[in-house]
């Protein structure tokens, strides 16, 4: 069977935003003037995306631990495509509708859903003191890795973003689902 699937992610109005990210509207102007989040389009109200909703939560817990907000913003994207790799895996945050899919179909399609990272990539690390563009900041599939980066900048403390606690953290504080799955079947095989 051949099939197309169109996936479709949440939009979040700002008020949404900020109850998941923790970024409030009046910080989120103050973001959107200084080129931090995205320009408005057009004059209309604003909404924020999945990815901008990860981002701005991330960006906020590297801010709130003490990274300055440059260093903050230039981090906070490694823990998009994990956190999205982990939403699509679950059945509540992450449902089909359409044509009907056998589950192995829809493993292959949650698990083929994000090209760049996998839900292995449980942790964003920061080796401290911060480098805004060093190498002192990366996706870890477990903490010891994160020592040969401690080492390496010749660091003996860190900031570590669990993805999978960002991920649940997200799901539990916003309007579900996140991500839908169109399902169009194309062609019985």
């Amino acid at each position: 069977m051949k099939y197309n699937i169109n996936t479709i992610s949440h939009e979040f109005s700002p008020k949404e935003a900020a109850r998941v990210s923790d970024v409030s509207t009046a910080l989120q102007r103050d973001w959107r003037r200084r080129g931090i989040l995205p320009k408005r389009q057009g004059g209309t109200w604003s909404t924020f995306s999945l990815d901008d909703v990860i981002e701005m939560t991330a960006m906020r817990a590297f801010s709130k631990s003490g990274l300055s907000l440059e260093a903050s913003e230039n981090i906070a994207g490694l823990a998009v495509l994990p956190v999205i790799a982990t939403l699509s895996r679950w059945d509540d945050t992450a449902v089909f509708e359409g044509d009907k899919l056998n589950e192995d179909q829809m493993a292959r399609v949650r698990s083929s859903a994000v090209v760049g990272a996998s839900e292995d990539d449980q942790f964003s690390f920061v080796a401290l003191p911060e480098k805004v563009h060093g190498s002192s900041a990366a996706r870890l599939k477990n903490l010891a890795d994160g020592e040969m980066i401690m080492s390496r900048n010749k660091s003996f403390h860190a900031i570590v973003l669990d993805h999978v606690g960002l991920a649940h953290h997200i799901a539990n504080n916003s309007p579900l689902p996140l991500i839908r799955y169109i399902v169009e079947v194309t062609e019985d095989g």
